[in-house]
């Protein structure tokens, strides 16, 4: 019951993240959203990303199909933002992995955020990040299902980056061809976890619900989105994971103590640094299983101590992150000395934020951790 219940968090921080906008553009008083609907069919393939997954997986062709709600947003505000009319709304998808007995099928809900480039032209550009989630219908057995080592738990995420090519045919449809990189796993709650990648091409049809007119802003470069380019976040995140699947383990918690600094070196880009502490409980039933000791004999602390630097992509309210890590203290080595950290979290106030972040030790997923901070 733990994973669900952190599953079910990070969908609602999802949701309360992604939702506030439609409501807080149109309540501006210009220029309310244009409401479409779209639906679109996905040819794709699986990577083999580790040297454990079977050989027969690299000749599967998953297909998917998908519809969605979405609202395109209009009003000055969001052009200051990022100086462009995004779209939000929500998706709805299928998946048949193309092998029923070993990966089976997939169904998934994912909120977006799509900021597009030239919409009130005929032909347009779009790039949309998404993240939602995704039950799986075959997950792996020890016995009965050994090689299924993408999935351990039919509750899991899509995370996805989409990147189309649009055109207006009439002011009610357009034609969309789009590249899409999709992910599914559970985050790190369960193992195995290796969790697929499977790129995409799309192709689909959106028929908007009223005439997609746009206002015609200027760019202003003497608008300064913002003026205080430094920021510095206090942030604590809590997450749950097991030890490995190998051990057959409960669930541990998981709790990441960091501050962050940012800065802005362009109009929605900044760079960051950053200290982490993680207090990690599964890592002591790894290191009795392992017999792992210091040199008095006892079971080392849980903690890790890493440095970081990524980026962020800054939409308004909308923080986008990655970050690189390298690990300088850790009694229980990790297998990878390096990791990955993805995420997305929103500016609630001048001070507040919140979000969800996946880190991962390359393409292995360590855990999904709901996110809050505090801004210096």
């Amino acid at each position: 019951m733990m994973k669900h219940k952190i599953l079910l968090a990070a969908v609602l921080i999802i949701t309360v993240i992604l939702y506030p906008i439609p409501s807080q553009c149109q309540d501006h008083g210009n220029d309310p959203a244009l409401v479409s609907i779209g639906a679109r069919y996905h040819k794709s393939f699986i990577i083999q990303h580790s040297k454990k997954l079977n050989d027969k997986f690299a000749s599967a062709n998953p297909w998917m199909i998908e519809a969605d709600l979405n609202w395109h947003l209009r009003s000055d505000r969001v052009w200051d933002y990022c100086y462009c009319f995004p779209r939000t709304g929500l998706a709805f998808g299928y998946v048949n992995f193309d092998l029923p007995e070993i990966i089976g099928s997939a169904v998934a809900a994912y909120p977006y955020i799509e900021p597009y480039i030239r919409p009130q032209q005929q032909l347009n550009f779009s790039i949309r990040f998404g993240l939602g989630p995704a039950y799986v219908s075959k997950i792996y057995d020890e016995t009965n299902n050994p090689d299924n080592l993408f999935f351990s738990s039919h509750f899991s995420f899509i995370a996805l980056l989409n990147i189309a090519v649009n055109y207006r045919c009439t002011d009610a449809f357009s034609v969309r061809l789009a590249a899409n990189y999709n992910h599914i796993s559970n985050g790190g709650y369960a193992e195995p976890n290796l969790g697929m990648n499977f790129p995409s091409l799309n192709m689909g049809l959106d028929y908007s619900l009223s005439k997609p007119l746009f206002p015609a802003y200027n760019k202003d470069p003497n608008t300064d989105l913002y003026p205080d380019k430094n920021r510095v976040d206090l942030l604590l995140g809590a997450a749950a994971k097991p030890a490995s699947y190998e051990l057959h383990n409960n669930i541990y918690p998981v709790l990441h103590f960091g501050m962050k600094y940012s800065r802005v070196v362009g109009r929605i880009f900044a760079l960051t640094a950053a200290a982490e502490w993680l207090h990690d409980r599964s890592l002591i039933e790894l290191a009795t299983a392992r017999q792992i000791v210091d040199e008095e004999g006892n079971i080392p602390p849980p903690d890790r101590g890493s440095m970081a630097a990524g980026i962020e992509w800054l939409f308004g309210k909308f923080i986008f992150s990655q970050e690189f890590g390298v690990y300088l203290y850790a009694p229980v080595k990790a297998v990878h000395p390096v990791y990955q950290r993805y995420g997305l979290s929103f500016r609630f106030t001048e001070h507040i934020l919140a979000g969800i972040n996946v880190k991962a030790h390359a393409q292995d997923a360590d855990f999904v951790e709901i996110m809050i901070g505090f801004s210096l």
